[in-house]
């Protein structure tokens, strides 16, 4: 799980460097190419089919999941990578919310304590009273709400569908959606940025291959934690590779999304997995 989110973050601070200069769009349909290259030989490999069996609810899963893959690297290109990996984490804490309505689990009293105690985190983060909520803090932390909806479509779908199918269709949905627009708007990359390209698409691959291997040899509560070491790595890759150094209001609230994600996990109903710990979400 460790090794997934630094290959996570390695790949999030590519997207940061090169979409400075390339359009978005480029690095989504980029993004999804390479990592079909490799995605395609390994789900032959592991699962030996590309049949989709709850064929409406991957499409919601790709759509949904490509619609914040949008929003999380518009954010991640023009804010701190540590806010921004914080308010996307939000996304076991939505879960929370809306598997009871949308799953009919059971919803406890110690997972809402720790949810308002996770909007109070993000709120420090969002600074509102202070006049400066800027619109990228908005899209990371939506990239986190709509995420978790499509973590809701795996839900439903993971007994149906390997998790290697369902990685697999959503980078298909990835690479043909950006393509129309990744024409229009191409600028070619200079050898460093295709290496970059390269770079994203196999950190993004290896980092679904090592979650799958994760929660087939661990136990859920156990696992899904160490997703956070997403939003640590991140601080420090902001601050080694972009110097960014945040205030100290936006770390603790940090660690309070942090501290009530885990909460909210290993707090789940016994009954059914920890919000966010079906393999193969990120995106």
């Amino acid at each position: 799980m460790i090794l997934a989110q630094i290959c996570f973050v390695g790949a999030w601070s590519a997207v940061k460097h090169i979409g400075q200069r390339l359009p978005l769009f480029e690095v989504l349909f980029f993004r999804g190419f390479f990592s079909l290259s490799i995605l395609l030989p390994a789900t032959l490999w592991r699962v030996r089919t590309l049949r989709v069996n709850a064929k409406k609810m991957v499409f919601l899963r790709s759509f949904f999941g490509y619609i914040a893959m949008i929003l999380s690297f518009h954010a991640i290109v023009r804010m701190e990578m540590g806010d921004a990996a914080s308010l996307f984490n939000t996304l076991p804490i939505f879960v929370a919310l809306l598997a009871p309505p949308l799953l009919r689990e059971p919803f406890g009293r110690k997972q809402f304590i720790f949810i308002i105690t996770a909007f109070a985190g993000i709120l420090m983060i969002l600074k509102p009273t202070s006049g400066i909520v800027q619109t990228m803090s908005v899209y990371a932390l939506l990239a986190g709400f709509i995420s978790s909806i499509s973590m809701i479509c795996i839900r439903k779908i993971h007994e149906k569908d390997s998790s290697w199918v369902i990685a697999l269709y959503f980078t298909i949905f990835t690479a043909i959606a950006s393509a129309p627009m990744a024409i229009a708007t191409y600028v070619p990359p200079t050898p460093i940025e295709w290496a970059l390209l390269g770079f994203i698409g196999l950190m993004i691959s290896l980092a679904q291959i090592f979650l799958t291997k994760a929660y087939k040899l661990g136990q859920a509560a156990t696992i899904a934690p160490f997703n956070y070491t997403f939003v640590i790595g991140s601080y420090i890759a902001g601050l080694l590779i972009f110097s960014e150094i945040p205030d100290a209001i936006s770390i603790a609230g940090a660690c309070i999304i942090v501290g009530s994600g885990i909460a909210i996990m290993l707090n789940a109903p016994k009954k059914q997995s920890p919000p966010g710990s079906t393999p193969a979400i990120k995106i």
